[in-house]
């Protein structure tokens, strides 16, 4: 074949291409293997207002305890004695969306949604202290959702209320400012959960497993027979470190019925531990621009609650 032929049948291959892109666009990506372009998964927004949805008008007693706990940066001076200030919380979250300006731009919040919800207290809440009963002033705040594990279905979930006045029992003050709760919940996901148990128990088994061979190891009497499997003594402590590990993290991240965390089942198909942590807000860095959050205390799920609004209503459909 001579070249100008040659090149006639490549002008012509290159036509014949050009009109199967015409009326086929995806035909080249099918022929290099690649898939046409897909619908765009759900955004991580409307994802986490998923989860908010499931959370709204939800009403729940909290116990709330300020005090010194272990990995805070606040000040050694402060709550040093060890004591706790205790005072029991309502509260509910609304579908409500926050119309004040400042809590929507709250950083914390905005990581989970850009349309934050109202969190309002049911309560005045009390405490005992030197000067006898006291009571808190509490005012509104926000909150929102944030995925965490896709395949866990767990959610990291943050509120915050306003504490104008703040309280004082003992050395333990609880600052006169807007207070963070950090919490999460999970979605309840039967079968992530059954196949987390299976895991759960594969790694346990192995563990065990790489402990018997490791004490077999350490009885060996001859000297020699001890130095020649003091290597593999040292990669099965290795192993089964690494299986450790990854069983804590199975344990954290999905709800299961033998995790030694203790976990509620509220409403609404979702799952949440029994406890969390309070914090303040801090600025540190070089330039204090940085946001930081300093743990001042914990607070536990009491027990999840219906509306008296609607077992008012309930009576007096009855009558």
């Amino acid at each position: 074949m001579s070249l100008s032929n040659c090149t006639d049948y490549t002008l012509l291959l290159l036509l014949l291409l050009s009109c199967q892109l015409l009326f086929n666009p995806y035909s080249c990506c099918q022929a290099l293997s690649t898939p046409p372009p897909q619908k765009p998964s759900p955004s991580y927004e409307s994802i986490n207002s998923s989860a908010i949805a499931k959370l709204s008008q939800l009403q729940c007693a909290l116990q709330v305890s300020v005090g010194r706990i272990p990995g805070t940066a606040m000040p050694k001076e402060w709550a040093a004695s060890g004591a706790r200030l205790v005072f029991p919380l309502e509260i509910e979250f609304t579908d409500e969306l926050c119309s004040d300006y400042e809590m929507t731009k709250e950083s914390l919040l905005q990581q989970a949604t850009k349309n934050p919800r109202l969190v309002v207290p049911l309560n005045e809440p009390s405490f005992v202290s030197t000067k006898g009963q006291e009571t808190i002033d509490v005012k509104e705040g926000a909150f929102g959702c944030q995925l965490q594990t896709p395949q866990a279905q767990q959610y990291a979930l943050r509120f915050f209320l306003d504490f104008p006045n703040g309280a004082e029992r003992n050395d333990v003050t609880l600052p006169a400012e807007r207070i963070y709760f950090l919490w999460s919940c999970w979605l309840l996901n039967e079968a992530s959960i059954d196949m987390a148990e299976g895991l759960k128990a594969g790694l346990e088994e192995r563990i065990d497993e790489i402990g018997q061979q490791i004490q077999a190891s350490s009885e060996q009497q001859n000297f020699l027979q001890q130095a020649l499997g003091l290597r593999q003594k040292v990669l099965l402590v290795e192993k089964q470190g690494k299986l450790k590990a990854q069983l804590d993290e199975v344990t954290k991240t999905y709800p299961l019925s033998s995790n030694p965390m203790q976990l509620a089942k509220g409403p609404n198909g979702l799952i949440f531990p029994k406890e969390g942590v309070i914090a303040v807000k801090r600025w540190g860095g070089s330039m204090g621009t940085r946001e930081q959050y300093h743990w001042v205390g914990t607070f536990t799920l009491k027990e999840f609650f219906e509306d008296d609004d609607d077992d008012d209503d309930d009576e007096k459909e009855e009558e």
